[in-house]
Parts: C-alpha cells; sequence; structure tokens
C-alpha cells in the first residue's frame, strides 16, 4: 500500500517533469533521502528525462533534476573550518542548522574530517548560512565555498567480517547486533529495521550482496559482498557499518 508521504512525492516529481517539458527548463526537487530516491526511481518511468545528483559523484542526500544536467543543480558546497581539536559530528552539523529553521530538504550530505566539514545545501540558503553561521554548538567555525575535489572520507564506518547461517533478515540483524535470533526478530516486528530504506517486519525476508539494513540506535549496515561459504557450510560475508 502507498503511504500519503510517498504518493506526495511521487506527485511532486510528476510535477518538476511537466514543468520542465513545458517551459523547457530544468527542474528540481529538494534534497531527498534514500528512501525517496529509491521510491522515485521505481515508479517513474524509464523513459523520463530525470537525473539525480547530490553535489558529488558518491552522495547519498539527492536531488531529482528534470531535464537537466549535473552543472544546473542548485546546489552549493559550503566548508566549516575549526580546531581540529574539537569532534564535530554529522548530528553536530545537522542539530545546529535545522535549529536555524532549516528545512531538512535544502540540506545534503553532510561530510566531516578533522577540522574541517563540507555540507551540500540548496543554492537559495547558502548566503543566509555564510552570513549568519560562527558556530555549531559551542564551537567558533569559519564558513566559505568548499573544493569538492577535496572532500572528507565519511565518518564513523567499520569492515565488518561476518559468518552467517542464512540470509535470512533476523539472522543478519542477529550478527551484526550481536543478539539473539528472537531478540533480533523483536527489533523487526516492532519496526526498527528497514532494508533498502523501506520500514519491514518479516523476520525471514532474504538478503543479498548490495542490500542496506538501518537498525535504530545500532547504525546502518551495506552487505558488500558473499565470500563463499566456511567448513561448516556457513556463508562468509563483509558488511560495512555506518555508526
Amino acid at each position: 500500500m502507498v503511504s500519503a508521504e510517498d504518493k506526495l512525492l511521487l506527485d511532486k516529481a510528476y510535477d518538476a517533469i511537466r514543468l520542465s517539458e513545458r517551459r523547457n527548463i530544468p527542474r528540481f526537487t529538494g534534497f531527498l533521502n534514500e528512501h525517496e530516491s529509491l521510491y522515485l526511481r521505481q515508479h517513474l518511468p524509464k523513459s523520463a528525462d530525470i537525473l539525480f545528483y547530490g553535489g558529488y559523484d558518491d552522495a547519498v542526500r539527492l536531488m531529482l533534476g528534470a531535464g537537466a544536467e549535473k552543472e544546473s543543480f542548485p546546489i552549493t558546497a559550503l566548508e566549516f573550518t575549526y580546531k581540529p581539536e574539537y569532534d564535530l559530528r554529522h548530528r553536530d552539523f545537522l542539530g545546529a542548522l535545522t535549529a536555524l529553521g532549516i528545512r531538512r530538504d535544502t540540506i545534503g550530505d553532510i561530510l566531516t574530517g578533522e577540522g574541517r566539514a563540507v555540507v551540500f545545501v540548496c543554492d537559495e540558503i547558502a548566503p543566509f548560512l555564510t552570513a549568519q553561521v560562527d558556530r555549531i554548538g559551542r564551537v567558533g567555525v569559519k564558513l566559505g565555498y568548499a573544493d569538492t575535489t577535496c572532500l572528507p572520507e565519511p565518518e564513523d564506518t567499520e569492515e565488518l567480517l561476518l559468518t552467517l547461517s542464512s540470509l535470512r533478515l533476523d539472522a543478519f540483524v542477529a550478527a551484526v547486533t550481536h543478539l539473539s535470533r528472537e531478540k533480533a526478530a523483536g527489533l523487526i516486528k516492532s519496526e526498527r529495521v528497514t532494508v533498502d530504506h523501506v520500514t519491514v517486519t518479516e523476520v525471514s525476508g532474504q538478503l543479498r550482496e548490495g542490500t542496506t539494513v538501518t537498525i535504530r540506535k545500532y547504525g546502518k549496515y551495506v552487505l558488500t559482498a558473499l565470500r563463499g561459504t566456511s567448513r561448516k557450510g556457513k556463508l562468509k560475508t563483509a558488511v560495512r557499518h555506518f555508526q
């Protein structure tokens, strides 16, 4: 069943496509989360003249552009610099920006590094931020325009090498959380788990290479590779954990 939010999202995307075709100019949505961009990819016509882009090639939060090229997307990369001894993270920047009344769909990816962060935003809010922001929480920052050829690496990631009894969702959740299968099933049934950015409650769903599983309070996990079987017939896997 289609949610009201997904229906509204699809309507907005069709509006952008129609306006672009009628006026022969590019039209854009705001930044989409992973579920939203996946949903639009699955439900918009393959023939539609659309492009998803978030300011750099590996972006997670993306805009949909109708009749657009990458260069025409209204995205600005802002660079925040601060003393390296302060450990500012994604949540610190997002919290500070949304506290200013800025809508979430005007903020794209937030990449943090040592003494430096790059935040992708809609063009329309960039002048306001450069004029108004001089602190993130209690930390003083300098704000300017970023060089996107040299971006900070994504924070808080690690590779896990796991041996699974099967590719069932409950087996995977149990392995990455170090919980029993019963407790893992409880997380799934209580709607705390998404698979490829969609909430699921079926514990026996099968995963595949490339599947993204997000578990509330534990983080995001991507099943990056299947690496054969052990002597006992269990599955060897590589998993990327985004904390």
